[in-house]
């Protein structure tokens, strides 16, 4: 999975899913109890709507679009736990009128209500790998991991036999930045550029926190001179952007920016060590410049 979501709401989504599992188990636990038992159930589950009035029900759905709304695991969630209610239903209804329900009802309801609560936890472990993988401070993919996703995609490039080109940025003079304004600014700095690049990039590309102040960006199916179009147009607008400091300061940033191709049969490993050379060409050229490795 890759959330394209902040950290903050990331977090969110774990404790969501926390407390919907909690009240999952309880809700569990109650309906076993009086099928079982023969205990008077409750009247919400003998609603036709009982999916919409449990607490899974109102988190699910909601007015607003969810974070996880396009997410396939998410949208198999309202198929399995309609379908439980449903079985909980016809299985409540027996007890009511003192009858035992049929033991394939019985399994049927069981099953359900099993698979929602696997769905729901491996959802959960999926959203906090994507936390575990995350930059807390500038929301982008961290380096764990970051050599394996460069080499599925080098591989899908040798697959539909498009190119795959990879940049790395470095923010300009960043220690003096830090140094004269304080570490909050190089925050403000990294936290507010990166936020941009991100929002100029498609939704299939994927940017890293590489080290610092240093990022790299994974630009699948774009030949070089199209890659460089984007890293120039990048480039321009970050030289731009005005900086809000906490003091609510603006000032302006520039960055560098070394590009290669990845090459099909050369290492992922390779590619990145010519995207640092042009990198530091660009640092050398004079800075705020795209230089691009061409062997």
């Amino acid at each position: 999975m890759s959330l394209p979501l902040e950290r903050d709401e990331i977090q969110q989504l774990t404790e969501e899913l926390e407390f919907i599992i909690a009240a999952h188990l309880a809700w569990f636990k109650q309906i076993n109890r009086a099928l079982v038992c023969a205990i008077s159930p409750n009247d919400t589950d003998l609603l036709p709507d009982a999916h919409l009035r449990s607490p899974f029900g109102q988190w699910y759905y909601t007015s607003e679009p969810h974070l996880l709304a396009e997410n396939a695991v998410y949208e198999e969630l309202g198929a399995i736990q309609q379908a439980m209610h449903a079985a909980a239903r016809m299985a409540l209804l027996e007890v009511v009128e003192g009858r035992r329900p049929a033991a394939d009802l019985y399994d049927q309801c069981i099953d359900l209500s099993l698979r929602l609560n696997t769905r729901l936890r491996n959802l959960q472990l999926e959203i906090i790998g994507e936390l575990l993988t995350t930059d807390p401070l500038t929301g982008c993919a961290s380096r764990r991991g970051m050599l394996n996703r460069l080499r599925e995609e080098q591989e899908r490039a040798q697959r539909i036999q498009r190119p795959c080109c990879i940049c790395l940025l470095d923010f300009d003079r960043f220690k003096r930045i830090n140094d004269e304004l304080g570490h909050p600014a190089g925050d403000a700095v990294l936290r507010q550029g990166m936020r941009f690049v991100s929002g100029t990039l498609r939704k299939y590309d994927s940017i890293y926190r590489y080290g610092g102040e240093e990022f790299l960006i994974c630009l699948p199916g774009s030949p070089l001179k199209d890659a460089t179009q984007v890293v120039e147009r990048i480039r321009a607008g970050l030289a731009q952007l005005p900086i809000r400091l906490t003091s609510n300061k603006l000032i302006n940033v520039t960055a560098s920016f070394g590009l290669a191709e990845m090459r099909p049969r050369a290492g992922v490993e390779e590619a990145v060590a010519n995207a640092d050379l042009a990198l530091i060409r660009a640092k050398e050229n004079g800075r705020n410049r795209v230089e691009v490795w061409e062997g």
